[in-house]
């Protein structure tokens, strides 16, 4: 028994092979259809709800990232009226000492 004749291939003929071939090229088209349909079906959505929280994170980042450098000017403003408090303390301690004398 040859495995390849001239008009053969593994004991089927070349219009046997055309079928098979033709066949296995419908499934692979059917099933990358169906694939793609239901990916869009089925995780778009997902997709969609991803980006939305993907841009609402990126919202909240810059808004804390602007109350942070808020907090922090307000911090020195704080800083720097205690300063002039502590100041003015020395210097009215100092006005009422001289007074005194």
């Amino acid at each position: 028994m040859n495995w390849i004749t001239p008009h053969s291939l593994f004991s089927l003929e070349w219009n046997e092979w055309a079928s098979i071939i033709a066949i296995l090229t419908a499934i692979v088209f059917i099933l990358r259809w169906l694939l793609n349909r239901a990916d869009k079906e089925l995780f778009d959505p997902i997709r969609h709800q991803l980006q939305h929280v993907n841009d609402s994170l990126r919202e909240f980042y810059n808004r804390q990232s602007q109350a942070e450098l808020r907090l922090e000017e307000d911090d020195k403003k704080f800083i720097h009226h205690d300063e002039q408090l502590e100041d003015h303390e020395r210097r009215i301690t100092n006005l009422e000492g001289e007074y005194r004398k």
